[in-house]
């Protein structure tokens, strides 16, 4: 660089350096008084969300880890059957039977699922019908007794 462009940039330099100070000082001034304001909201947020985490978040992170348990273990014997499959200790055939097997067991638990809420409907159904026949007067089913003649001796015993 010539002589002249290194006093150029000097006589910048010296020129824009009050401005740099003053703003320097601004940005000081004005970073102390952003912490004055907002010191003692950010310690009310924290406490607040400290507060929040235990009552919101805490409880539903329980349950989300309990919920996990089963599906991880359900995930790693899925895994585990794939590499048997995947190193071939497992044929396609025994897969194919595995599923068979499994949609077959499904099926049967769906049969005897119904046919237990067929025989809870038929006996509650008999239930209620033995209920209402006992509540209903029988005595219109029955014959009248014939009737009676009145002894005629009888009449006039209680005549006299």
């Amino acid at each position: 660089m010539s002589h002249n462009g290194k006093s150029g940039v000097r006589h910048a330099a010296d020129m824009v350096t009050p401005y740099a100070m003053n703003a320097k000082d601004n940005a000081v001034q004005y970073a102390q008084q952003a912490g004055a304001y907002l010191g003692p909201r950010a310690r009310r947020a924290a406490v607040k969300a400290r507060t929040g985490y235990a009552t919101r978040v805490a409880p539903r992170m329980g349950r989300a880890v309990a919920a996990a348990g089963p599906a991880k273990e359900q995930a790693a014997a899925r895994s585990q059957a794939a590499m048997a499959a995947l190193r071939g200790d497992i044929s396609a055939r025994e897969i194919r039977g595995a599923l068979r097997r499994k949609a077959r067991r499904q099926r049967t638990a769906l049969m005897i699922r119904r046919l237990g809420m067929l025989g809870l409907a038929a006996g509650g159904a008999y239930a209620a019908w033995k209920w209402w026949s006992g509540q209903n007067d029988q005595d219109w089913t029955m014959e009248p007794s014939p009737a009676t003649e009145v002894n005629p001796e009888a009449e006039e015993g209680s005549k006299g």
